[in-house]
């Protein structure tokens, strides 16, 4: 995240393609450059808010190898470019538009993924994947293991989000998460599965943790993003 030239702080993101369009989906305090809690500024220091994002993406020519983006995060009229939930910051995620350049190939997230059939429980193993600290392997995303903190299937909070019990660190916010699993599971239909293929469920985007003295995060559920989507302003 930058202000003009100025580094501000890192952030992880993921690209979904809606309607012909791919966007980048992150967190409201990412872009905003406020806690979404308090609205307090995230850069007391320097007083700024970002008013870009460099991204870097797989480059077009060779894979394995990385082109950086700029994405604006206001246009001419200083207008916000990005997308958001209609209750506004009390649902931290947000979709920024952007149209890929002839360097970078887009993977877009399988948002097939979501319905993948397993029933989530208390204490699943999950993944974050994301950029903690701005750390990477050679550009790829690090992978960090957490376990679901509270029973999925109700909103915490009285929002679309649950809690996950996870040692994540700064720019992890705006991660993807999933559940990857071959065994020891149980379908919507209630079979219980031994053992089988590896499958993938999409959980959510992660948000950050609640307080930085304990290590319990929110993850927005799949369907607060579609909701960006579907009902989103600018």
């Amino acid at each position: 995240m930058f202000f003009n030239e100025v580094f501000l702080a890192d952030a992880t993101g993921f690209i979904v393609e809606f309607e012909k369009q791919n966007y980048i989906v992150t967190n409201w305090h990412v872009v905003s450059g406020k806690n979404a809690d308090t609205n307090e500024l995230l850069s007391p220091k320097t007083g700024a808010i970002p008013n870009k994002i460099k991204v870097l993406h797989h480059s077009n020519h060779i894979f394995g190898e990385w082109a950086e983006d700029e994405v604006y995060l206001y246009d001419n009229q200083g207008d916000r470019r990005w997308i958001e939930h209609p209750n506004g910051q009390l649902v931290d995620v947000v979709a920024i538009p952007f149209t890929p350049n002839d360097l970078i190939r887009v993977f877009p997230l399988d948002m097939a993924l979501v319905n993948t059939d397993v029933v989530m429980r208390p204490a699943m193993s999950v993944s974050i994947i994301g950029f903690p600290f701005g750390l990477s392997s050679t550009g790829w995303p690090i992978w960090k293991t957490g376990h679901i903190a509270s029973d999925p299937i109700v909103d915490y909070d009285g929002r679309k989000m649950f809690l996950i019990d996870a040692t994540t660190r700064g720019g992890m916010s705006g991660s993807p998460v999933f559940l990857r699993i071959s065994s020891g599971y149980t379908t919507s239909a209630g079979h219980h599965l031994i053992g089988g293929p590896l499958v993938t469920k999409f959980l959510g985007v992660y948000s950050g943790r609640i307080r930085d003295d304990i290590e319990i995060g929110r993850v927005w559920k799949p369907g607060a993003m579609v909701e960006v989507f579907l009902y989103g302003s600018k």
